[in-house]
């Protein structure tokens, strides 16, 4: 018996205990906490922009968010989740599953391969997710608030500038195909280190006498082009601490070819070390590893990766940025932990990372229980007891019950680190059981949680319940990231994709948490946008007309009223609301405003060209518009058709000569018409676009190949018959790079109308430009209409 089968003052302690029991044990437990674990991780499926030739989707995100949810399902103990998450690779064997789990370090933004800014990522989102400190802001100064040194945020510098970043398997799984790339990359890899090493010998005169002259070889350089003849800043200035190292060292084939030498290269993956390398190398060394993650990303069959933080055979030792500028050095400083926590002994084993995660874990730590202590409190109630859960420093918030943080932190430590203990505690307890409708007088604010807080539903949560009250929801656990918007989506939004260069804009609407950055709690904004969406998007309307569906049997208005309700409601519908919702059904619609009919004759689809037959093979709509364009999904580009997009002013073809964009017209009467355009692309970057014009019964009129430049794409007299199309089409050169264009067609009429009482005459003009904001629209009946405005309640969309 669940406590919804009965009414609140009839539930009883054991009957309620069970039902929260239940909820603990359900494998959607975890899937629902994880995306709040996930908020913090700054969790995203891509790196954020990355160059062209560096794959942008991260192969081991899913694997990630699939640790996280199985995690929190069994109850992992805390202490170990936080110690996999930092240092898994030191504590499990090879090809464990829990090496997904350093995902939390190695899923951050790119920065377009800047090591101080992923380095400074990485310090901030285990600082702040694990001990509530804001460490970042000491990383050009001592903390203006918080006792926190600068010595400090470069001692954890120092720790994880001493690791490097290695795709590992986190299965026992094997595919002949997947290791045929790894060896073709590792030897392309191998064989390019040692060109370098041998052109770095080599030159090993001129690097010397560039010692001389280092102001011409900054130490800090972000985009220069290099050449195999250049000498390459980077190793100049290795060269220059090498010898500072070894003063008078007698230079010989035997000491170059040395480990700890100049001319050495790392064995390590190219995002470790692609500053070694000429520009095009670089490049080569890219696209041969983004071989390799698009086979991991595109198979599903192919055995689960992780990318893992590896220590170096040798850590490096630290030297503070004075002002944060990495070009002025100051002291050298010891990998250890913060000093706020007392003097401890520096690091010794490899990095200091595995310390690192000890020093965290530590029982006697006392941050670390209090601040997931907060969290799990602030989650079920909506705020902390401490208001700023990332930030327990003087800029932060004071708790609000003091004793009761320190008790359940030492409580969460007794119990064996164990979350779900903690949440049965919080749950079972009086102050969560209370009601939202009884405010006290003396706690306007509800900071001392005299009542329940109603909350508005998250964005996942009111997309899942969405999908669920129409019956349309898939259960199905874990798994690569599918398009938000999809047609073939309808599972739980966790496991929608999340780009973080591209975050859909419903999501930024709803206050879906920013995956740059390590986010303790949304904000809740009520914004027009909302309703908006509510109101408009396609998915709002699929979920009512499903839900609608299901009521197509019941003949009897009262029975699809009462069905409908505890759909959405898991009640039945009041009197009040019945007599409201027959009143409802009983209004007749206001006529729309009557449709532009130039719009009608205009369609976008996608296709391949046939230069045979002088057509497209077949033409297929683009089934999702956005407001703005025509595309295949919510996000762009999206899994289906990629680029493909055709907009008022232009458009994109798709990824290949499969997937041409085309604009379509469609001929509304007998007649004669006069075509004028101009096609343009602009773009110096790839080789151009192709593009066509054709007539459904005479083919191909005209066509032409463009790059970087226009063309007049004008025809006179063009005979029609109704219902005959002229498709204006444009697809890839031969490749896919920079093939954005713009082109809007104009047709004119031959026969000129009448269009004034003088007599004056026009032709009648289809704008392709013009005519594009006018969309059809889509009618609702009255029961999907009603079940629209339900969906869109307060009640539906509030936990109170």
């Amino acid at each position: 018996m669940s406590p919804s089968d009965l009414p609140p003052e009839k539930w009883s302690t054991d009957v309620y205990a069970a039902h929260v029991d239940r909820l603990l044990a359900s494998p959607h437990h975890g899937e629902h906490w994880a995306r709040h674990w996930l908020d913090v991780a700054r969790y995203s499926d891509t790196k954020g922009y990355v160059y062209a030739r560096e794959e942008k989707h991260w192969v081991h995100a899913s694997t990630y968010r699939d640790w996280v949810v199985r995690a929190l399902n069994e109850d992992m103990p805390y202490d170990r989740f936080l110690l996999l998450q930092i240092a898994a690779d030191q504590v499990v064997q090879a090809k464990s599953p829990d090496l997904a789990a350093m995902g939390f370090l190695t899923l951050g933004r790119r920065f377009l391969g800047v090591t101080h800014d992923i380095i400074d990522d990485r310090i901030d989102v285990v600082m702040r997710g694990t001990q509530a400190l804001t460490v970042s802001c000491a990383r050009c100064h001592d903390h203006k608030f918080d006792p926190i040194l600068t010595r400090d945020y470069y001692s954890l510098y120092s720790v994880f500038q001493s690791c490097a970043e290695a795709l590992v398997a986190c299965d026992e799984g094997f595919s002949i195909e997947l290791d045929a790339l790894v060896k073709k990359n590792r030897g392309l890899l191998t064989k390019r280190r040692e060109e370098q090493m041998a052109r770095t010998r080599a030159h090993a005169a001129a690097y010397i006498a560039a010692q001389r002259q280092l102001d011409k070889y900054p130490e800090e350089v972000f985009g220069q082009i290099l050449e195999e003849k250049d000498l390459n800043p980077f190793i100049v200035h290795r060269w220059t601490a090498w010898l500072e190292k070894h003063p008078g060292i007698k230079i010989t084939d035997e000491v170059l070819t040395r480990p700890d030498s100049p001319c050495f290269v790392p064995d390590e993956h190219i995002a470790n070390i692609e500053m070694y390398f000429p520009t095009n190398v670089v490049v080569e060394l890219w696209k041969s590893q983004a071989a390799v993650d698009r086979h991991l990303l595109q198979n599903k069959a192919a055995p689960a990766h992780s990318t893992v933080l590896l220590d170096r055979a040798v850590p490096s030792t630290a030297r503070v940025f004075l002002r944060g500028n990495p070009l002025t050095k100051g002291e050298v400083v010891e990998r250890r932990f913060p000093s706020l926590f007392g003097l401890r002994p520096a690091f010794t084993k490899g990095s200091g990372r595995l310390e690192l995660a000890q020093a965290i874990i530590d029982p006697a730590n006392p941050l670390t229980a209090r601040v997931m202590a907060n969290r799990l409190w602030q989650h079920h109630f909506g705020r902390g007891l401490v208001a700023t859960p990332s930030d327990f420093g003087k800029q932060g918030s004071l708790p609000s019950h003091p004793e009761l943080l320190d008790w359940l932190a030492a409580e969460f430590i007794r119990s064996g680190w164990s979350m779900k203990h903690m949440h049965r505690l919080i749950m079972l307890s009086r102050t969560y059981q209370q009601r939202s409708d009884k405010a006290d007088p003396r706690d306007p604010d509800n900071r001392l949680f005299s009542r329940m807080t109603p909350h508005r539903l998250t964005f996942e949560e009111a997309r899942d319940a969405w999908l669920t009250s129409s019956g349309r929801l898939n259960l199905s656990m874990g798994g690569r990231p599918l398009s938000l918007f999809a047609s073939d989506n309808t599972r739980r939004t966790l496991y929608a994709l999340v780009d973080r260069e591209n975050l859909p804009a419903v999501m930024r609407t709803f206050d879906f948490a920013n995956p740059d950055l390590s986010i303790p709690q949304r904000t809740e904004t009520t914004v027009p946008q909302q309703a908006l969406f509510g109101l408009n998007h396609p998915f709002i309307v699929q979920q009512a007309r499903e839900l609608t569906r299901r009521i197509t049997s019941l003949s009897n208005p009262n029975e699809r009223l009462r069905f409908i309700y505890e759909r959405l409601f898991q009640r039945e519908p009041t009197a009040v609301e019945a007599a409201q919702a027959v009143e409802f059904l009983q209004v007749k619609p206001s006529p729309l405003s009557r449709l532009n009919e130039h719009a009608k004759s205009w369609s976008y689809g996608h296709g391949g060209w046939d230069e045979n037959a002088g057509r497209v093979r077949e033409f297929k709509s683009l089934p999702h518009f956005n407001g703005s364009a025509w595309q295949g999904e919510e996000t762009w580009p999206n899994a289906s058709l990629g680029w493909a997009q055709l907009t008022a002013q232009g458009g994109h073809p798709g990824n290949d000569r499969l997937h041409a964009v085309i604009r379509r017209w469609t001929a509304p009467a007998d007649g004669r018409y006069n075509l004028s355009s101009i096609l343009i692309h602009e773009p110096e970057a790839g080789d151009g676009i192709r593009a066509f014009v054709s007539h459904s019964r005479l083919g191909k009129l005209m066509s032409t190949d463009l790059h970087h430049a226009s063309a007049r794409l004008d025809l006179s007299v063009i005979t029609f018959r109704r219902g005959e199309t002229l498709d204006f089409i444009v697809d890839i050169g031969d490749g896919l790079n920079s093939d954005q264009f713009l082109w809007t067609p104009i047709l004119r009429s031959s026969q000129p109308s009448v269009t004034g009482g003088g007599g004056e005459t026009s032709a009648e003009v289809w704008d392709a430009a013009k005519d594009f904001g006018e969309q059809p629209r889509t009618l609702l009946s009255p029961w999907e209409q009603l079940v629209q405005v339900l969906m869109l309640s307060n009640e539906f969309m509030f936990v109170d």
